[in-house]
């Protein structure tokens, strides 16, 4: 956070925000419950690695 980040952790937070947006998509079930998995296996990622704060409960995720 405020730091300068790499490529690759500049592409973890893009595969972490669009996971996040299609949580909110009208997608099927399957895929809703698939997209959702993968974005807690992301959160985990990318705060471990300091590049976001934040709950998922927050986000209504």
């Amino acid at each position: 956070m405020g730091n300068p980040l790499t490529d690759a952790e500049a592409r973890l937070l893009d595969v972490y925000s669009e996971l996040k947006a299609l949580c909110h998509e009208d997608l099927e079930p399957v895929a809703a419950a698939n997209v959702r998995g993968a974005l807690a296996l992301m959160h985990n990622v990318v705060c471990s690695l300091g590049l976001v704060y934040e709950h998922l409960s927050d986000l209504g995720v």
